[in-house]
């Protein structure tokens, strides 16, 4: 799980510092992808699943190539939607690796912020798609956002930092980030909370839970 989370800051950092570019976007792409890829690894999901996302990452890095040598908004909103796909999938694959483990660990708390980091990503596409889509004025502070001002809204969002410099304008970008706000609250305070709380201690294992497993052994 420290691969998955090293990956998944470098995609952050990446984001935030790296110049906003059609190539750049490749790259964030491909790190996620490849946490994506070290997260199938000690999942242990269903054969199925596996090759149903790793179908996913090379697809997505070809268009998002195309996108990039395209340029424009069509080339924008396709790698920001290629991304946003990727960062949804991600996080059932860290779930599973987590529910193979019995006992509430280190490991358990990096695949806790290793979500936490995949929210402030998540939301940091969506808002780059409804900015994309929407041609008017979305923030207030920024005439034209763009990554690393969407990166920087959504996790100062997620962590209801809120600076002010840079705010929603839009009703969608408003209600996305109020929603933002609350999972990413809800999120700190019962799973990241609970889990802190019972390290070292045994959870409870639903046999039903491996039936990724038992799939997998036939």
């Amino acid at each position: 799980m420290g691969t998955v989370l090293a990956l998944l800051s470098l995609a952050v950092i990446w984001h935030s510092a790296a110049p906003y570019t059609g190539w750049s976007r490749v790259v964030a792409i491909s790190l996620e992808g490849a946490a994506l890829i070290s997260a199938l690894t000690i999942s242990g999901e269903t054969p199925k699943f596996r090759r149903a996302a790793l179908v996913l990452i090379p697809v997505a890095l070809i268009l998002a190539i195309l996108g990039a040598a395209t340029g424009g908004e069509v080339g924008l909103l396709t790698t920001s939607i290629l991304g946003l796909m990727i960062v949804i999938v991600s996080p059932i694959a860290i779930i599973r690796a987590v529910l193979r483990h019995p006992i509430i660990n280190l490991q358990t708390v990096a695949a806790a912020v290793c979500i936490y980091l995949i929210l402030g990503l998540l939301f940091a596409y969506i808002l780059g798609i409804e900015s994309t889509i929407d041609k008017g004025a979305f923030f207030a502070g920024a005439d034209r956002p763009y990554g690393p001002d969407l990166l920087y809204f959504s996790f100062t969002t997620l962590t209801t930092t809120g600076y002010g410099d840079i705010a929603a304008l839009t009703r969608i970008g408003r209600t996305t980030a109020i929603a933002e706000a609350m999972i990413g609250q809800l999120y700190l305070v019962t799973v990241l909370a609970i889990l802190v709380s019972n390290l070292g201690k045994e959870r409870r294992v639903d046999p039903g839970e491996t039936g990724a497993d038992k799939e997998q052994a036939t």
